[in-house]
């Protein structure tokens, strides 16, 4: 019964992608063509944000496995008596 909800799953999935490309398309074809300017700029942009993301997404996984992630923890008693 799991496999056959995984593939109903799938299948609406795989629907849904295609009317989302379908309409995508058609809006691109009915819009009026962008000055090369705007393109440039656009191409800029789009840089800039796919290298943010990029580069926090390292951020975390990097902090993550040096352990700045970890949550706080008190100093306890014999930590404490240690120290001094």
């Amino acid at each position: 019964m799991r496999n056959k909800n995984q593939w109903l799953l799938i299948a609406a999935l795989a629907g849904l992608l295609i009317i989302v490309f379908w309409y995508c398309v058609s809006v691109w074809r009915a819009t009026p063509a962008m000055p090369l300017y705007a393109n440039i700029i656009l191409g800029v942009a789009m840089t800039l944000a796919l290298v943010a993301g990029c580069g926090l997404t390292a951020l975390m996984y990097h902090s993550r496995r040096k352990g700045y992630d970890e949550p706080a923890r008190p100093q306890t008693k014999k930590e404490d008596q240690a120290s001094r």
